[in-house]
């Protein structure tokens, strides 16, 4: 494998390998360290890769995504003990987005520490993928994802790191990096909704996110968030809220900050982008736990055959199971204590 530097066109200068169910690969220059690197590729057909080479023993964190358009392969080598993490792009046509995608991991770990810590970021940093294929878009967030991250960011400041601090509490943010729920602490699950304020109904995604089977405890966090008036310049952009987060979080470990980029790129918020014509008002927010007759779907009600369940909850039908949140945060208090 050689050493190459950035370009537009990274994948250009690299001859495929003739015979070879392989590849042939060049390290990108200045990213990595003696135990592991990374390195531009190409396999027989010409597809492009980014290819992660770390120690064997270390595994990924999260949940490896399979995507759309995108295989992510993990391989082991018979070289010292190493081992590889490819990201192959199979649609061409996306070959503009994918270096997109694979510039991103390069600067997120030319950072990085560790091969572990390369390996956790490379893999959040895919998550993203699935946001670069969407069409017809300016690449910001929608406004029902803007309030959708307003949401879970409530949740990560009023109820987790008050009580288990920052590192852990962005650790526990497991929905930007696979989860079907938005936040697990120990055996407790929190999935975080925001809704507008005149709107009885949330909506739920899956089946799998208000299923409790693999939790001792599951909440469900509903915050009402309208907009606001934009000539009265009141309320928050999701940047103001990002960024009240994200100064908290560094305030309160900075080693935290980190992780916590990784899951806001994960669900497609960057800081360049522009969210001044979007102001929020949060205006309540409600606790409810999911025990049984609380009005949901779960995976084992499902008949075989149906797949892909979205469906809607009526909140003013979920009155019987509301808790106050100060039950929440000393719930996660115990559960932390316990750890």
């Amino acid at each position: 494998m050689r050493t190459t530097t950035m370009s537009d066109d990274p994948w250009r200068d690299i001859d495929a390998p003739r015979d070879s169910p392989g590849f042939n690969a060049r390290r990108i220059a200045d990213v990595g360290s003696r135990t592991w690197g990374l390195y531009w590729g190409v396999d027989r057909h010409r597809q492009c890769l980014l290819i992660l080479q770390h120690d064997a023993t270390e595994q990924p964190s999260q949940r490896v995504p399979r995507l759309r358009g995108l295989r992510v392969e993990i391989q082991e080598t018979d070289q010292e003990g190493r081992a590889l993490l490819v990201l192959r792009l199979m649609a061409g046509e996306h070959r503009d987005l994918f270096y997109r995608l694979c510039t991103d991991i390069v600067a997120a770990t030319s950072v990085a520490e560790s091969g572990e810590e390369a390996l956790s970021r490379m893999v959040v940093r895919t998550w993203r993928w699935h946001r670069l294929l969407r069409s017809g878009r300016d690449g910001r967030l929608s406004r029902e994802e803007q309030m959708g991250l307003i949401g879970e960011l409530l949740v990560l400041e009023q109820h987790l790191m008050p009580v288990v601090g920052a590192a852990d509490g962005v650790r526990a943010w497991v929905g930007p990096v696979g989860d079907p729920r938005d936040f697990r602490i120990g055996s407790i699950g929190v999935e975080a909704k925001a809704r507008t304020p005149l709107a009885p109904g949330i909506r739920i995604s899956s089946a799998e996110q208000l299923d409790s089977t693999d939790a001792a405890r599951l909440f469900l966090h509903v915050a009402d968030v309208g907009e606001a008036a934009a000539e009265a310049d009141a309320g928050e952009t999701v940047a103001d809220v990002v960024r009240r987060v994200h100064d908290a979080v560094a305030a309160r470990d900075l080693s935290a900050v980190g992780d916590f980029e990784d899951r806001l790129s994960a669900v497609g918020f960057e800081w360049s982008d522009d969210y001044s014509d979007y102001r929020w008002m949060i205006t309540d927010t409600s606790v409810f736990e999911v025990v049984a007759g609380f009005p949901r779907l779960t995976p084992s009600g499902i008949p075989s055959g149906v797949h892909e369940v979205r469906y809607g909850i009526d909140v003013t039908q979920c009155e019987a199971f509301r808790v106050p949140a100060e039950d929440l945060r000393g719930i996660i208090d115990g559960e932390n204590d316990g750890d």
